[in-house]
């Protein structure tokens, strides 16, 4: 791997990491200030709200501008705005500070778009590999940042501090790193929904995405319910519940492993879709949640191999001027797709009860295996200048054709 993209790798985890850190602090002190119920549930909507708002067309900015500036303005962007949380939190105004907090997610949400779409170009033949741990780092994002803020709750004190020098870190990193600019094929009739409309592939990974994200939060919602009565053994409810919901959401740090299960991009999605229906299965016969934590592992890594491949979907079909509009659609149907599951999960099981409803998801997760098909076509990849940590951009001829090709769904 090129050691610009192990900066930008590194840049993206602390950034991303730090942004979800004070949230479950938020919470807390929301519920203390106010126990208002409607409000708490307004402050956790508020996390995730920006990407189902903002995702489709902010992420435009990452095709029209250098895609190095966009990523390390939202950097800057979002040091900004937590430094400010910090303050607001100080002042005792935790309401001002979830306003704050959601403006650095929505300042966020060009970046993963932006950082996406350079992979194929930036990456090369590393790109299936680049492509994993991005979005390895992008779910821990959402379950890693929370974790770690709820740990240090114990130290409260200890949160905003952590987060600023993360995020502080994060743009120093990215300090020189360049990434290819989109390409423009002189074609002004090329827009992210002409593609959406001619391309059945990225239709289909768009939808397997919603889908495995809509699964995803089900699943993890779910596991609250299990965790109820006779599944925790000796076990208190809230250790139960910490253990599962802990096994599913590291279980994705475990994705990078399984980059060499399948052959291609259709492959691995198939296989990881499946994998993770196993998982679930496995998760709905067990007895007791010690024996849940395997398959809840296996779970949380398949999906994350899934959704890589997915994303390896839309980087060969789409065109490089409009891929990152393409990831920020992407963004807004899979997050979208996840409150949609975080408001049904608790209806659904009320009525058919937890297990059954994990053994529902896991025939979901069989079936979805359908959406991904081949066309039996390969599409060439075009060289561009590839990723520099110089102040200088690489100049390469961008007619050369590269010697590898990306199998497109």
């Amino acid at each position: 791997m090129r050691p610009p993209v192990a900066r930008l790798l590194a840049s993206h985890a602390l950034a991303s990491v730090a942004m979800s850190l004070p949230w479950p602090w938020l919470l807390v002190l929301v519920w203390e200030s106010t126990h208002d119920p409607a409000l708490l549930g307004l402050t956790a909507a508020a996390r995730l709200a920006p990407y189902v708002a903002c995702s489709w067309w902010v992420s435009r900015i990452g095709d029209r501008l250098g895609r190095d500036v966009v990523v390390r303005a939202t950097i800057a962007g979002r040091l900004v705005l937590l430094t400010l949380v910090a303050v607001a939190l100080a002042a005792g105004q935790p309401l001002a500070a979830v306003v704050l907090a959601t403006g650095a997610i929505t300042v966020a949400t060009p970046s993963y778009p932006a950082l996406a779409a350079s992979v194929p170009t930036a990456a090369g033949r590393d790109a299936p590999r680049v492509t994993e741990l991005l979005v390895t780092i992008e779910v821990a994002g959402f379950m890693v940042g929370p974790a770690i803020g709820g740990l240090l709750l114990a130290t409260p004190s200890f949160i905003m501090p952590v987060t600023i020098a993360a995020t502080g870190a994060a743009y120093v990193l990215m300090r020189g790193v360049r990434l290819p600019a989109a390409r423009r094929s002189g074609d002004d009739g090329v827009s992210s929904w002409r593609i959406v409309r001619g391309s059945a592939p990225i239709r289909r990974a768009l939808t397997f995405m919603a889908l495995l994200n809509l699964l995803d939060v089900t699943v993890g919602l779910t596991l609250l319910l299990m965790a109820q009565g006779s599944w925790t053994g000796r076990l208190g409810e809230g250790t139960a519940y910490g253990l599962a919901s802990g096994a599913f959401g590291f279980g994705a740090l475990a994705a990078p492993a399984m980059v060499r299960c399948g052959s291609d991009t259709v492959a691995r999605a198939r296989i990881g879709i499946w994998l993770m229906g196993a998982g679930v299965l496995a998760t709905a016969g067990s007895p007791m949640v010690l024996w849940a934590l395997l398959p809840l592992g296996l779970a949380g890594a398949a999906s994350v191999h899934a959704e890589s491949a997915a994303t390896g979907i839309i980087q060969a079909e789409a065109p490089d001027e409009v891929r990152a509009a393409m990831f920020g659609l992407a963004d807004a149907c899979m997050v979208g797709a996840a409150m949609v599951g975080a408001l049904v999960a608790p209806l659904v099981a009320a009525v058919v009860t937890p297990p059954l409803l994990l053994l529902g998801l896991a025939a979901v997760a069989g079936g979805s295996a359908t959406i991904i098909r081949r066309t039996g076509q390969r599409r060439p990849v075009t060289a561009v200048p590839p990723m520099s940590s110089s102040r200088s951009t690489v100049v390469s001829n961008p007619a050369e054709a590269s010697s590898a090709a990306v199998r497109s769904a």
